[in-house]
């Protein structure tokens, strides 16, 4: 016998009921993976046999609010549980596009962006392919995780190329492949997230700006760099700080990246970085 669509809004109207009993019971420390109930797709295709779609829905819900909570309120940000409800959501709904586009992002992400394991976003990418041979937007997505995540341009600019075969494919996914193998440098990353603000919202619209942020916040950083460099030539030793590029005339204001937080600076090295508080600092940068 087939469940009712209102049987399974009521199972699912149950889950935050029992997800608080387990939480109470298992307290802070509990395993991580008893949340998921069933973990796989194939398991939910067999408790929801026809409301496939409307499970996938519910799952796709979850993952977004678990990555979302992990991101904001976890002390340690494992996001252990990002794949497997990527790949349930997924499995119930192979031609879900978004889920593999964002699922990847947010595998590929550095952490505390994301879970910081763009091997297995290029995974999540590969299903989609192969569930959606179509989509120009996942080959953009696959190539863009191997160039800016896995530092492979080679591999990036045959995504790109793949993609760009395909039939509703925009024209400059070609010249952008072409880019990728001349040289990984500034301009074409900033081209690379501009093409991807254009094209998206929500989430990967606001990423995609993100990036575009910390592009201009490292193109600060470098002149800043310089206008140290030409003070310590002028006057033989570093400033004391950055506001003494201002008193020389070198700069009209402090620098500060794209969110205005004065740059960090080392007057015992002259270093100048994007400041550890700041939403544009990152362990890896170019």
């Amino acid at each position: 016998m087939r469940p009712t669509l209102l049987g399974v809004l009521a199972l699912c109207a149950l889950i935050p009921v029992v997800q608080g009993r387990l939480d109470a019971s298992l307290g802070e420390h509990r395993d991580q993976r008893s949340v998921l109930y069933l973990d796989s797709g194939q398991h939910v295709r067999r408790v929801v046999p026809g409301f496939e779609d409307l499970a996938a829905d519910l799952y796709w819900l979850r993952t977004i609010q678990y990555y979302g909570g992990q991101r904001a309120f976890a002390n340690q940000k494992t996001f252990a549980l990002l794949r497997p409800l990527i790949e349930i959501t997924t499995a119930l709904d192979p031609r879900f596009e978004l889920a593999y586009r964002y699922g990847a992002i947010f595998m590929s992400e550095p952490n505390p962006l994301g879970a910081g394991r763009p091997e297995e976003g290029i995974q999540i990418l590969e299903q989609g392919v192969a569930a959606l041979p179509g989509s120009w937007r996942l080959r953009f997505e696959m190539g863009s995780a191997y160039y800016f995540f896995l530092r492979d341009p080679e591999r990036a600019a045959a995504a790109l190329q793949a993609g760009a075969r395909l039939p509703e494919a925009p024209f400059w996914m070609e010249s952008l492949a072409a880019r990728f193998l001349l040289a990984q440098d500034r301009n074409s990353s900033r081209e690379i997230w501009r093409r991807q603000a254009e094209m998206s919202e929500g989430y990967m619209r606001e990423n995609a700006v993100h990036h575009l942020k910390l592009l201009d916040s490292l193109d600060t950083r470098d002149a800043a760099r310089g206008l140290v460099e030409r003070y310590r030539q002028e006057r033989g030793r570093l400033p004391a700080s950055l506001e003494d590029l201002v008193t020389a005339g070198h700069a009209r204001a402090v620098p500060t990246d794209a969110s205005g937080r004065p740059l960090a600076y080392d007057p015992t090295t002259g270093s100048v970085e994007i400041a550890r508080d700041s939403p544009y600092w990152r362990l890896r940068y170019d």
